[in-house]
């Protein structure tokens, strides 16, 4: 059944190109997408809790952006003559972005697990190239060679780790496989040591930190709005899922200390570092891609610190972030849509949009204000810092982070909410069809969720990220 849930939003994908009446299509594949979202119900007792969490994300925002795409084609968005720019094969590869996420968090060991999130980087190259421009093209070729680096060297790390697992006594078949691991009792190797480390080094590559994120506010910006959206939402949840695994390997292995403070300053660097990159963005999707890197990094930095309480913040910041961030990529689509010119000033956008007065409350989410779930999450992470006694850390963090909510308000308030970042005023004619409220009511459903996320921690998704939190570090 683990099989089918993977392989459904692909096959769907596939099956709805079939059918050659453009309303058919529309329809048809919405209702795969719509079963497709389901498909986590199929699989829940066969996996843990934490892919379960994680399916979910994954399929909820793979839907809305389903959705949302279906007006996507009522405007020009290809500028090339390149097969993939073609509406048919952009459904096609989003459903093979959809599955391939699902193979990522769906899988019971770092083999299948390594498959997937390579399986990723093939799907959205071409989705990042989509428009076939030359900047698209750039960003796409940056992003496969980046990306094709940080996973080479997650897999010397994962080879590493299977040796290691062997020499303990592990059965060939669940050498790689982080529950067999637990049950091993094996103590501290050097090995596992160095191929932790690794691991976490490349899947941080795929996640946008710092310094290893030069391919993601290209890729991130010059996608379709609805690509960003997966590709910041959800496809760097998944990378920040993979260092989440590795930290539970390493704890299997009784060898966690050391990455611990890795992933500490890992963090905190990649929040600073992006606090000062968003102060001189003045293109929206740019400054949001930004934000990622900012808000991966306090996931990992809270995963750094460690305890139950830090690995409880950084599941929850995950899950918030996940759909501020999509939310907030979905209304950037929009905005570009409705605007007309090369920049906004003096706020106008908030007043005289649909799209505006959404992107306010997705700046509001993404800045951890309330009564949105990053408020909480960044607010839990600090409590974390603070019992871990992670001073310097936290300093350097906490100046990121102001420094990055400075940005988001100084920079939206002033930004370019056209696509092409040159400075150019883009004229689009904007539809007022039923797709086009399809695409503002997926952009916000998406915040809707983001503020819903606060309530997690009273509820029994909360104790169920406490649990995790607890089988992750025991």
């Amino acid at each position: 059944m683990i099989a089918v849930a993977v392989a459904f939003p692909f096959a769907g994908a596939l099956v709805a190109a079939l059918f050659r009446r453009r309303d058919a299509r529309r329809v048809i594949r919405i209702i795969l997408a719509g079963m497709a979202a389901c498909m986590p119900l199929v699989v829940a007792g066969r996996v843990d809790e934490l892919s379960l969490v994680f399916a979910v994300i994954v399929s909820v925002l793979g839907f809305l952006a389903t959705v949302y795409s279906t007006d996507m084609f009522s405007v020009s968005w290809s500028g090339g003559d390149v097969f993939w720019s073609r509406k048919s094969v952009y459904f096609v590869l989003l459903g093979a972005f959809w599955s391939s996420m699902l193979l990522v968090v769906l899988a019971q060991g770092f083999g299948t697990l390594w498959f997937g999130i390579a399986a990723t980087t093939l799907a959205t190259a071409f989705l990042v190239g989509f428009s076939g421009e030359d900047a698209a093209l750039e960003a796409a070729w940056k992003y496969l060679v980046l990306c094709s680096v940080g996973i080479g060297i997650a897999l010397t790390g994962i080879v590493l780790l299977a040796s290691a697992s062997l020499h303990a006594g592990a059965t060939p078949e669940f050498a790689l496989s982080w529950e067999a691991m637990s049950r091993l009792h094996a103590g501290p190797n050097g090995v596992v040591h160095l191929a932790t480390a690794l691991m976490a080094i490349g899947f941080g590559t795929k996640a946008g930190l710092f310094p290893l994120h030069a391919w993601l506010p290209d890729a991130h910006s010059k996608a379709p709005a609805p690509i960003s959206g997966l590709l910041s939402g959800v496809l760097v949840s998944c990378a920040l899922y993979d260092i989440v695994r590795t930290l539970q390997a390493a704890w299997a292995w009784h060898d966690a200390a050391t990455l611990h403070v890795l992933l500490t300053w890992f963090g905190a660097c990649s929040v600073a570092a992006a606090g000062m990159l968003m102060l001189v963005q003045r293109d929206l999707k740019r400054l949001l891609a930004y934000s990622t890197v900012e808000h991966a990094g306090i996931v990992v930095f809270a995963l750094g610190v460690g305890g139950r309480l830090g690995t409880d913040a950084a599941l929850l910041h995950l899950v918030a972030h996940a759909f501020a961030k999509s939310g907030t990529f979905f209304v950037a689509g929009i905005t570009q849509r409705e605007s007309a010119t090369s920049g906004v000033h003096g706020g106008a956008l908030w007043t005289t949009t649909t799209g505006g007065r959404l992107l306010l409350l997705g700046f509001a989410a993404l800045g951890g204000l309330p009564p949105f779930g990053l408020f909480f999450s960044e607010f839990l992470v600090a409590l974390a810092a603070v019992e871990a006694h992670a001073w310097a850390a936290l300093t350097v963090a906490g100046l990121g982070a102001v420094v990055a909510f400075g940005a988001l308000i100084r920079t939206g308030l002033q930004v370019n909410p056209t696509a092409n970042g040159d400075g150019r005023a883009t004229a689009v004619a904007v539809s007022k069809g039923v797709s086009m409220r399809l695409s503002i009511a997926s952009a916000g459903i998406a915040l809707a969720l983001a503020a819903g996320t606060a309530a997690i921690p009273w509820t029994a998704l909360g104790a169920t990220l406490t649990a995790i939190s607890g089988e992750i570090q025991p």
